[in-house]
């Protein structure tokens, strides 16, 4: 059985963007309201890991000593 495509941070991203829209709407029920932000915290729980995996991930490369590269980790203002 093949494994199901986890969504990518983008497709998490602007389904995360639709259901802000939907909640904004003020169309929905409270059933509907609690099952659209029950989702949209998971889904902002997900993008919010990626970007800090992504984070941890990227270094800047300061300067070459020696031959020997060295790196520091990225600092982002306002950082996660």
């Amino acid at each position: 059985m093949a494994r199901k495509k986890e969504p990518s941070f983008e497709e998490n991203l602007a389904n995360l963007e639709k259901i802000v829209d939907k909640l904004e709407s003020g169309q929905s029920s409270l059933k509907e309201i609690m099952e659209e932000y029950t989702l949209g915290m998971e889904l902002s729980k997900k993008c919010l890991d990626e970007l800090k995996t992504a984070e941890d991930q990227m270094d800047v490369i300061l300067r070459e000593n020696n031959g020997d590269v060295l790196t520091e980790p990225l600092d982002l203002e306002g950082g996660i």
